[in-house]
Parts: C-alpha cells; sequence; structure tokens
C-alpha cells in the first residue's frame, strides 16, 4: 500500500500540481484538395481581441490541436509551402469545449490566403461530454441575474444563477445547487482553474464569489467530463475572467431596486402599521433600496514612450458594489401574552385529547387536555406503575413556582401589541442593509507566441448589521463583516509545435467573522456565569399554535444561536498540464494540489445553551400513548426555570485542515474523420479533515470508557492516541470514456461513461464543534435537564463541586462527573467513521443525438443518467444512534415494544416498583456503570452504551446512495435577426438514500429517516424532487425598419427579454407518526443529538383515500380559512410499530410555482461601428403577481437538531382573534406572505418585484 501510494505521488509531483483549467481547445485536420492529410503544417490561432498568437503544428496524420486557449474569438491560420495560406475567421472558443475546424489547403503561392467565411460550429462533434457554455453577455441581456438573497436582505448579482438555464439543473438563492439530482451543494467551483470553492460552507458561496461583469465566461461540466475534471460532484464550474485587449473597453451600469416597482406583500394591511383606516386593504411594500452598480475598463498597458503593450500586455479592471438599505414596518414576532407573563395560561387550553379516537383519561380516570399545565412537584407513580402529575388548577402556575432567573429574563421581552397568542408583536419598523464590494484586478503578457502569463486578484467582502428590529440584549443578530481574497497565476508555453505546457498557482483566503455584542451574565441573578461575557442561548420556546417566544433567527429561541466564532479558509492551491499531438491522437497529463485550512477562534456554546420543551410541565403519563396533541408548554416550563437540556463550552482556538491530490492522463483518438474516441483515467487521493494539533475529539465504540467503569465506549483524541481517526482511500481510480460519432454533417451522436470522485466531506462548520462541549438532557420524560437557577453548573465554585470545564482535556470523560459519585449519560458531540475518508463514487453516462437545423439552430435531446454511492450520510450511522430495536428488546431483555406496560416501564427510573421487580439487578445503579443515576429511565441503562445517548456522526459514514435517470432536451437558437432563444425540457427521477445534501445539517428538504436498522427501506424520492422542468429564455432587438431615418431611429434597438420557467410542485411531506416510537427506542428528537432526520415514523396512507381536498393550483384557497390537505388519508401508526408509509409521494405534492420574468428596454447607440452605446431596461420578476402559497409545513421546532417533520392529521384547528387560521393540519402560513425563517425552499410568497437597468458599454 505505502508503495502505490509513494509511486502516486511521484507521478503527481512530476507534473507539478493541478490541471484543472479554464482555457479552450480547437482541434482539426490539415488536409489537401484530394483529402490526403497534410502533415508538417504550422497553424496559428490568434486572438482578434489581444492580438496573442498562438502555435501548432499538424502531426504525421495531419491533425493538429491548439490547447489552453484562454476564451473568446479567434482568427486561424495555416500555413505550408507550397499551399495557399488558410485563413479561418470568427471561431469562438469557450471553456473546456472541444471545437473542430478542418483545413483544406489548395496549391499556390504561400502569398495568397483563402479565406473560408463560417459561423463557428454548435454541434460537439469531438467529445461524449455534457457541458454547457454561458457567456456573461448572455445573462446581461436577461432577466436572470437578479438580486435575491435569504435572511430578508438581497445579494449582490450571482454567476451562479445560470444554472438556471440548465436542463437538469436547479438554483435557489445560494442555499440550493443542485445538478442532475446529486446532493445540493455538492458542486466544484473553479476560478482561472483553480478550486475557489467555499470549504467553510459550500450554500455560502457568495462569501467569496467573483463579479459577474468581471467573467467573461461560466463553463459548467454536468455529466461524463475528461478525466482533467474531478473532485466535484453536483457539477464542475469553471469561472473564466475577462482580459484585456489592444482596444480599450469597458461599461459601466447600475442595477436598481426600488419598492415602487413591487407589488404589496399578500395578506398584509397598511393600516395596521399607520393607523390610518384609509389604507386599509392595502398590501405593505417594505422600503426596498438596492443598489448593484459598477464599472470595467481593460486595454493594453500604456505607460507613454516608455512602454507599448499592444499585442504584447494587457490589463483588466472590474469594481463591483451592492448596496442595499431597508425599512422593515411589516416584521411580527411572538411574545407571551400579559397573561402568561403571570402564569396564567389559561387562555392555552385547548380541547381534550384523543388517543385513537377516543377521548383519553389518565390512570386516575381524570381527562387530559391539550397544553395543560402540570404540576412537577406532584410527580408519583399511579397504581399501576404509571407516573402522573396533577394539573394546576385553571391552568395557573402559582406565583411561588416562577423562577426569578426566568422573571428577569421575561423583563427583557418587548410587551405584546395585540391579543392573539401568536404573532402577536409587531416589531417596531427598522433599518437594515447590506454592502458588498468586489474590486478584481487581471494582467495578460505574452512573452511571445510561445509564452504567456495571466495573474488576477479580487477581494469580495460583505457587511451587514443584520438587524432584525430587536436591539435588546437578547437579539440574535450578529453583525456580518466578511472578507475573502483571491489569487491566480497561470503560465502557458508552447514547447514544440505539438507540446504545450501549462502551470498555475494560487490562493483563497476567507475571514468569516460572527461575533455578536457582550452582555454582563450577572445581571441575571442566577448563582454561576458561563465562560464568555455573551446573552445565553435560549431554544424551543415556543407552541406554535399558542405562543410563547419567538422574537427573530431561529423560530422559538432567544439569543446569539449556534455559531458565534472568528473562522478563516485558507486555501493554497496549484495545477499543472502538459498536452501532446501525436498522430490521430492528442494526449495529456497533469495533476492537481488542494490544501486547506481552518484557524478559528470558537466562542460557540460558551454563553451557555439552554434549550425548553412541553415535557418539563406536562403530563409525563402521555409519553408513547398517541395522543393527537401533548400537554404542558415550553414557555411554562421556562417561567418554573426547568430546562430540558444544557449546552456547554470553553472558549477555544483550533485549526482544521486537509488536502487532496490528483493526476490524469487522457487521449482524444480521432479514429475516422466522422469518430472521435475520448478516454482516460484520473486518480484522486482526498485526506479527512483532521485538527491540527489532534485536539479533536471522536467517539470509539469499542473501547472501554474509564469515566464508565470499563463500559465499551470511550472518546478518543489523535494527540493522545497514536492514531488515525480514519483510513484515507487509495483506491480513487476513475476512468473515463466518451465517443463522439458524425453520421452526416448536421447529425452527430455522443454517448460517455465514467467514474467521478468527489471531494472530501464538507467542513459544514464542524469547526464549531472542534472543542469539547458538553450536553445534559433530560434523565426521564417529564424531568429538568438543570435549573435556571444555577446557570452554569461547571463554573468554579458551584454547589456541585464539579471542575470548570477546559480545552483541551484528554483526561477520560464523557460522562464527567457532575457531583460525588454521579455520573449522568453525557454525549460527545463527534463520532468519525473510520471509512470517512473514502470520497463519494458517481458513475455517470449519457446517450444523446445532436441536429443541426440551420447554422444557427441545433436542437439535441439525450438520456442522462447517475448512480452515486458513498456519499456522507451521517442519519444512516446506525451506531451513532446508540438506540435500542424492537428484535433486542424482546430477545434480549424480554420486553415487547408493542405492549403498553412494556412501553411505560421504558420510561421509568431504573429505582421505580415496576422496573425493579422486572430489572432487580438494577437495585445497584453501579451495576449499569459506576456513577450512574437511579433516576435514569429503564431506557438508557438498556442502551448498547448507557453512558452516552446518540453521538453526531459528523464526518461520515459514507453510506449514502444516490440515482437519477433522466431524459434532457435542449434547443438553441443563436443570434440571428436579433433573436437569441434556448429552450429546455427535463423528465427526470431523483431517488435518494441517507442523503439529499452535502451535508446533513440545517440544509433545504432535509432526508427523513424512519427505521435506520432497515437501510434499504429508508430509500426515498429526493425531497427535491421535479420530475417535469421547462425553461425557455429569449432575447430580441428590433432591426432598422424602413428607408426613413426618423422612423427607423424610433423602431431599432427596442429590446425584449424572457425567462421562463415551469416545473412540478414540491414535495409535501407524509406526516409523522403521533406514536412516539423512536423516542420509545432512544431514537427521538429529545434524547438523541444523532437525529437530524425526523425523529417519528410515518403515519399510514388509507388507499383510495384522496390527499388533497383541494388542488393546490386551483388558485381557489384561502390560507386564512382554508385547510385543504385531508386527514381522512392517514391513520396513525399503532402504538409500538414503525409506519409503512414512505417519506414522500409523487402524488402529494403542492402548488406549481413557475418562474415567469421579463425585460423591456432600449439600446441607444452612440457611434456608427455600434461599439458604444447606452441600455436602458426593466425587469420583473414574477410579472403576471401570482400568489405563491408557503408549504403546508410548519417551520422549526427552534431547537437546532430537530427539523421539519411535517403535520399532525388530529390536530385541532386555531384561530387568532380575527378568526384567522393559526393552525390545524396542512396550516398554510399567511403571516408576512408565509415568508417566514426556516420555511422550506423559501416558499412564501413572492410578489412582483422589479428592477431598473442601465448599461452603457464602449
Amino acid at each position: 500500500m505505502r508503495k502505490l501510494q509513494l509511486i502516486v505521488w511521484l507521478f503527481v509531483f512530476s507534473h507539478a500540481a493541478s490541471a484543472q483549467t479554464d482555457r479552450g481547445t480547437i482541434t482539426g485536420t490539415v488536409s489537401d484538395a484530394t483529402g490526403a492529410v497534410i502533415p508538417g503544417a504550422t497553424i496559428e490561432a490568434k486572438n482578434v481581441a489581444t492580438g496573442a498568437v498562438y502555435q501548432a503544428g499538424s502531426s504525421e496524420t495531419g491533425n493538429y490541436t491548439l490547447a489552453q486557449l484562454p476564451a473568446g474569438t479567434y482568427e486561424l491560420s495555416v500555413n505550408l509551402p507550397g499551399f495557399r495560406r488558410f485563413v479561418r475567421p470568427g471561431i469562438v472558443v469557450e471553456v473546456a469545449r472541444i471545437t473542430r475546424i478542418d483545413a483544406q489547403v489548395q496549391v499556390g503561392a504561400a502569398t495568397e490566403a483563402v479565406t473560408v467565411e463560417a459561423e463557428s460550429p454548435l454541434l460537439k462533434t469531438e467529445s461524449g461530454e455534457l457541458s454547457h457554455n454561458i457567456a456573461t453577455d448572455q445573462l446581461n441581456n436577461l432577466p436572470v441575474v437578479t438580486l435575491p438573497g435569504v435572511g430578508g436582505l438581497g445579494n449582490i448579482r450571482n454567476p451562479l444563477q445560470a444554472v438556471t438555464l440548465l436542463p437538469g439543473a436547479s438554483f435557489a438563492n445560494d442555499n440550493t445547487l443542485r445538478i442532475n439530482g446529486m446532493p445540493n451543494s455538492s458542486q466544484s467551483i473553479r476560478v482561472e482553474g483553480q478550486d475557489a470553492t467555499n470549504g467553510m460552507w459550500r450554500q455560502q458561496n457568495q462569501i467569496n464569489q467573483a463579479g459577474v461583469d468581471a467573467i467573461q465566461e461560466v463553463a459548467i461540466q454536468t455529466s461524463n467530463y475528461a478525466a482533467e475534471y474531478g473532485q466535484a460532484g453536483g457539477g464542475y464550474f469553471n469561472y473564466t475572467m475577462k482580459s484585456g485587449t489592444n482596444q480599450f473597453h469597458g461599461a459601466a451600469y447600475d442595477y436598481l431596486v426600488n419598492e415602487f416597482l413591487n407589488a404589496g406583500t399578500p395578506f398584509t394591511d397598511r393600516a395596521t402599521i399607520t393607523n390610518d383606516l384609509s389604507k386599509a386593504g392595502q398590501h405593505i411594500r417594505n422600503t426596498q433600496r438596492k443598489n448593484d452598480y459598477g464599472f470595467t475598463v481593460g486595454g493594453p498597458v500604456l505607460l507613454g514612450k516608455f512602454y507599448n503593450g499592444h499585442d504584447k500586455t494587457f490589463f483588466f479592471f472590474s469594481f463591483e458594489q451592492y448596496r442595499e438599505s431597508q425599512f422593515i414596518t411589516s416584521g411580527v414576532a411572538t411574545v407571551p401574552t400579559l397573561a402568561y407573563r403571570r402564569g396564567d395560561f389559561s387562555a392555552a387550553l385547548l380541547p381534550r385529547l384523543t388517543i385513537g379516537g377516543q377521548p383519553a383519561v389518565d390512570p386516575l380516570g381524570r381527562p387530559v387536555f391539550q397544553n395543560a399545565i402540570y404540576d412537577p412537584r406532584m410527580t408519583r407513580l399511579a397504581p399501576d406503575g404509571f407516573r402522573i402529575r396533577d394539573p394546576f388548577p385553571n391552568n395557573v402556575i402559582p406565583p411561588e413556582l416562577m423562577n426569578p432567573v426566568a422573571l428577569k429574563i421575561q423583563e427583557l421581552i418587548p410587551l405584546p401589541t395585540n391579543n392573539n397568542l401568536i404573532n402577536n408583536y409587531s416589531i417596531p419598523g427598522y433599518t437594515n442593509f447590506r454592502h458588498t464590494t468586489i474590486p478584481s484586478f487581471k494582467i495578460d503578457h505574452n512573452f511571445s507566441a510561445k509564452k504567456h502569463l495571466a495573474w488576477y486578484f479580487s477581494e469580495t467582502h460583505t457587511v451587514s448589521p443584520s438587524a432584525n428590529g430587536f436591539t435588546q440584549v437578547f437579539t440574535a443578530a450578529e453583525p456580518q463583516d466578511d472578507v475573502s481574497y483571491t489569487t491566480r497565476i497561470n503560465y502557458d508555453q508552447t514547447l514544440t509545435p505539438t507540446m504545450l505546457f501549462h502551470i498555475g498557482v494560487g490562493l483563497l483566503h476567507t475571514n468569516h467573522p460572527a461575533i455578536p455584542p457582550s452582555f454582563d451574565q450577572n445581571t441575571l441573578g442566577w448563582a454561576k456565569n458561563f465562560y464568555v461575557n455573551q446573552f445565553p442561548n435560549f431554544t424551543g420556546l415556543q407552541n406554535f399554535a399558542v405562543g410563547g417566544v419567538s422574537l427573530a433567527g431561529t423560530a422559538g429561541s432567544m439569543g446569539t444561536g449556534f455559531g458565534v466564532e472568528y473562522l478563516k479558509d485558507i486555501k493554497p492551491t496549484g495545477n499543472a498540464s502538459v498536452s501532446l499531438v501525436k498522430g490521430n491522437h492528442t494526449f495529456k497529463a497533469g495533476g492537481e494540489l488542494i490544501v486547506e485550512g481552518f484557524p478559528q477562534l470558537n466562542y460557540t456554546r460558551a454563553n451557555g445553551g439552554l434549550g425548553f420543551s412541553a415535557q418539563q410541565s406536562g403530563l409525563p403519563w402521555e409519553d408513547g400513548r398517541g395522543l393527537n396533541g401533548t400537554t404542558g408548554l415550553p414557555y411554562a416550563s421556562f417561567l418554573m426555570g426547568a430546562t430540558n437540556s444544557l449546552t456547554i463550552s470553553a472558549v477555544t482556538n483550533s485549526r482544521l485542515g486537509n488536502h487532496s491530490m490528483a493526476a490524469y492522463f487522457q487521449d482524444s483518438w480521432k479514429v475516422t474523420r466522422n469518430l472521435t474516441l475520448d478516454y482516460g483515467l484520473r486518480y484522486d487521493f482526498v485526506t479527512l479533515l483532521r485538527e491540527q494539533y489532534g485536539r479533536m475529539q471522536s467517539a470509539a465504540f469499542d473501547l472501554p470508557n474509564p469515566a464508565a467503569g470499563g463500559r465499551l465506549g470511550a472518546v478518543i483524541y489523535e494527540a493522545t492516541c497514536k492514531c488515525h481517526f480514519n483510513n484515507n482511500y487509495p483506491w480513487a481510480f476513475g476512468p473515463r470514456l466518451g465517443v463522439a460519432y458524425q453520421i452526416n454533417p448536421k447529425t452527430v451522436l455522443r454517448a460517455g461513461s465514467g467514474i467521478i470522485y468527489g471531494s472530501a466531506p464538507n467542513n459544514a462548520f464542524l469547526s464549531y464543534s472542534v472543542p469539547d462541549f458538553y450536553t445534559f438532557g433530560a434523565p426521564g420524560y417529564g424531568l429538568a435537564a438543570s435549573s435556571l437557577s444555577d446557570g452554569n453548573p461547571y463554573a468554579a465554585g458551584n454547589r456541585f463541586g464539579n471542575p470548570p470545564i477546559f480545552w483541551p482535556d484528554f483526561s477520560p470523560h464523557y460522562p464527567s462527573e457532575i457531583a460525588p459519585g454521579i455520573r449522568p449519560p453525557q454525549s460527545p458531540f463527534i463520532s468519525i467513521d473510520r471509512n470517512a475518508g473514502r470520497p463519494p463514487r458517481q458513475i455517470h453516462w449519457s446517450f444523446g443525438l445532436q441536429r443541426e437545423i440551420t447554422p444557427n439552430l441545433m436542437v439535441e435531446a439525450a438520456y442522462v443518467g447517475n448512480r452515486g454511492v458513498w456519499w456522507t450520510a451521517p442519519l444512516l450511522a446506525g451506531q451513532n444512534y446508540n438506540s435500542l430495536t424492537p428484535e433486542g428488546l424482546k430477545a434480549t431483555w424480554g420486553l415487547d415494544i408493542t405492549n403498553a406496560v412494556d412501553r411505560n416501564l421504558l420510561t421509568l427510573p431504573i429505582n421505580s416498583d415496576p422496573v425493579l421487580a422486572r430489572f432487580p439487578n438494577l437495585a445497584n445503579p453501579n451495576s449499569v456503570y459506576p456513577g450512574f443515576p437511579a433516576n435514569q429511565p429503564l431506557i438508557q441503562a438498556l442502551r448498547p452504551h448507557p453512558q452516552w445517548n446518540g453521538v453526531p456522526p459528523f464526518l461520515g459514514p459514507p453510506l449514502g446512495n444516490t440515482w437519477y435517470d433522466s431524459l434532457q432536451a435542449k434547443v438553441v437558437q443563436r443570434l440571428t435577426h436579433g433573436l437569441t432563444v434556448q429552450g429546455t425540457y427535463t423528465w427526470q427521477k431523483e431517488l435518494a438514500l441517507g442523503l439529499n445534501a452535502d451535508t446533513s445539517y440545517v440544509t433545504p428538504a432535509p432526508f427523513l429517516i424512519n427505521d435506520v436498522f432497515n437501510r434499504a427501506q429508508n430509500k426515498q424520492l429526493s425531497g427535491f424532487s421535479r420530475p417535469n422542468v421547462l425553461s425557455i429564455a429569449f432575447s430580441y432587438t428590433t432591426p432598422a425598419w424602413g428607408k426613413f431615418k426618423a422612423l427607423s431611429w424610433v423602431v431599432r434597438d427596442w429590446t425584449i427579454g424572457s425567462f421562463l420557467r415551469y416545473q412540478s410542485g414540491e414535495l409535501i411531506r407524509v406526516p409523522a407518526s403521533n406514536n412516539n416510537l423512536l423516542t420509545q427506542l432512544g431514537r427521538g428528537p429529545a434524547n438523541n443529538p444523532a437525529l437530524w432526520g425526523g425523529g417519528t415514523t410515518f403515519q399510514n396512507r388509507v388507499p383510495g383515500v384522496p390527499l388533497l381536498l383541494k388542488d393546490p393550483n386551483c388558485q381557489c384557497i384561502d390560507p386564512t380559512k382554508d385547510l385543504i390537505l385531508n386527514p381522512a388519508a392517514w391513520t396513525d401508526a399503532p402504538p409500538g410499530q414503525f409506519g409503512t408509509s414512505a417519506a414522500y409521494y409523487n402524488d402529494f405534492r403542492w402548488q406549481r410555482r413557475p418562474a415567469e420574468s421579463l425585460s423591456l428596454g432600449r439600446d441607444f447607440v452612440v457611434d456608427r461601428e455600434r461599439k458604444i452605446k447606452l441600455q436602458v431596461r426593466v425587469d420583473f420578476q414574477n410579472i403576471f403577481n401570482r400568489l405563491f402559497l408557503a408549504s403546508p409545513i410548519p417551520v422549526s421546532s427552534g431547537t437546532f437538531n430537530v427539523p421539519l417533520t411535517g403535520t399532525n392529521p388530529a390536530a385541532p384547528k386555531t384561530f387568532d382573534t380575527s378568526g384567522r387560521l393559526t393552525s390545524g393540519y396542512g396550516y398554510v402560513n399567511w403571516v408576512n406572505g408565509g415568508n417566514t425563517p426556516g420555511a422550506p425552499l423559501n416558499s412564501g410568497a413572492q410578489p412582483r418585484s422589479g428592477q431598473i437597468v442601465a448599461r452603457f458599454t464602449f
């Protein structure tokens, strides 16, 4: 093995580094009039803009290749003594595309020339790969590049919006980028041929993006690409930056957004914020001021009489700045009602709960009501062995039980502005802004026709206060001040007429601070502070039907949120390649090197994280009963100071890092004049993220734990174990094969297949969790994890005698001692699978036809498919769930999960009589492990590793699979008579197992798990599935008309452009079961931090019953009144049983959401050559102002690791004081048009919006 790796490294470094080039190729055959091939001819390609000349020679078989050509327009010439000079102008070279130009020379004097006028061919006759090239000029003339954003603010124009023009692709803001069914955000982005992917989190590409007008062309490889391209999943993006030319040229532009072009937000009323009844019925249009402006200039470097850079040295400078200012007046939040603040929850009491349609009664025969508040002091066992409590009279908490720390925090929360239980606080109007600035500079120098050098630099700087309307100490606003620097140097040299050498180096350096304001925790009055002076993070404080607290950011939360730190991404890169033309072959070999490091200063969790739940104020007896609702309220638990979880960490300073290397060899073989075979082999070696000094933990499930009496399951560190957590995969060989056969001059058959390996697992802000931190969960259903009054139980001098937390701490812990002889279960937060170093492998294939209808019109259709394996899939890490199975419970412990008595037994403390009657050995809790608390439930004692709950498998295991099959059709009409058209249609099927994105954490459409130990059962439709997608883009410029100059001037140069996209509706998730099975098996979200995939099994579909009460596309739904999901279509899974439904059904979809954009404007031409012009236009999105409704799925519960889990068919309807719906099965969030943080895929209303564009070019 080591010998193999040594050979590989020698091969890699012999080729210097990498070869993911941003250049294109011209190839062809030189022949005479009889068809005989001509060897030894001199071929030159001259860039018409820069005058740069690139040379090659024809081989003994007459073939030539001009590789590594910068994208642009070229004039090709062929010279040979005794023959006339052959000239072919107007050849457009695109990135990563091979353009074939055959030259037929004629006998004659070399001083004579034969010029062949023709358009560049649209047909791809030289390879079987699938790729798309989009020039920024095309983007600038379509209403595609807009100023969207997430989190309430827009963003600078994003070149990735070009994806919307492609078949098999989808793009939604910056958090959804998907190509050919592969995981979301698994793409690779190259700038000037070298890696520029955001390694912190691929869903934040705009942190380090390039300016749109600085880009000449975006080349997107989607399938079957050549061996020189790799380490990508969902697409390989290559940005080629603009260069200067022999003539000065440039542009100045401004994209202006103002609310006067926008329609109002549905379901809002201006009278509510102006108190002016004359405004009643008018929708709110929040103040929007967006400007994306800038300029570019390029040309030869001229230094007076000292230096003339014509044909030699060129510069190009670009400056783009985005400035947005918003004044928000429609913001709403949920705060405690005046009654709630007094502990009076009588208004929250809802009708009696049911079990299987029958009224619920507790073991004492008392009725059980939804949201009833119970007295935790009265917890006891009923005669039948089940734990019960007594409800507070009138649902009012006595003042003596209200926690003084909770009351101090409550004083900080503003009072409600209306009488509703939810959305009862109108956030005062506030201003927010975002400024992004991207300057860039590029220098090109031609030492000679054989030597070329290019240098590029850019900076992307974004600042924003991230305001949310709350200036109080509990605000979740974290000011943004991101800055990223990109540097590239590329050198090309023609060694011989048939050999070319390329080398490039680069650096990507990104700074990402996220530091909220300071806060003195002493003012809260708790016993001990946490480790950093910031407001603590509170989560889970809201019930979405009857309220609580939901101020801003994550629903149900207060405080700074999850990630607080200063993080950097430092990525040096390099590339090199050698190309050789030999006979009918064009050989190419090269390699790649990427080194990436993430130094950080981390405050995450050092301010203390306290989670709340309804359980601590509810009835423990309800656990696993399958009720149609729950008792208790999170805010009631908060007022009594009873937490459901406590998370804590020290302040740390660490560094993660990894590297990747690659080498490849490929050949393009012109077998016959009509048949080209391209084949190659690529080798990739990627390493897993590691902490620089081995201070990152990993759970070792098979090692004895000294802190748990030798029970298997210990935490190890590379610094002390003298080991590596994983084995890097040494066998990532990826063969590629493509074929292009020209059936006739107008028809090409193209096919290909290849094995492509992806990159190392995404950081996904794993850096937040590098330091050890400690999570204390509730010891049982309804019990408290800690009291607010204690604050930090690990501060110096705490009443428990706990030692302070520090980092790094290599001593045995997890669990840690919280009192002499007491070690409650406590999970590490990182588990690195031993196979996590294996990169994902994809098998791509395609088979299709291209047909030239006219020289400027081409159609193509292809079957495109792929299969992906070894994707990082934390949700499939069965061992990490540390949970029970029905079979194991029965075989090992004699417990039947379908039996109500046994299910209840699992929830009881091990020192309770019913448990001891069945498990007398638990009379000594130390029989589980020394220090195991007697108040822990039986389920914890029976876990495989009772000292832990679940352990998140951040880097692995590589068990995810994807399946994709599609028909992709495309029509391209090149500019003809002022008209360009591109249309695509995709009919596709997308399946997944274990993942829908490159990370499972906080992503749109998260994957849902039913039974993790029945792996194949979890194969499901991808949450992003859209079976049918049609897109049409066109632009048209009116020509001159008639002989009258005045009339011609009036009618000419008007422009109209449009982008239309129609697709199937978003999938609706199958409702979650209420039987609480996964919680009873130790896999639920409350007690298992490994579970990001739902935490429940599914309800069962009733055959023959319609899923919807109305057609979502009928335009007849009023979400303030209508619930359109059919509760009769589902029946809950029986207690103790898994549901039999899939996670998604193809016929269970929400409304279609067409994207319809229109652009209208005019070009004012200044000069006769039409090189200087001013374009003024207006772009509209959602031109018909269609009403889009949010998906009928509730937003996140507010707990960071609990994704959206569907709705409850048995949930009762609730209404606000105006009689408008606030909850119920199929409730569609209509507040502010449904644009609520956490809503999937930004699925709220998007009323018509517009922007004015002015662009001057010369």
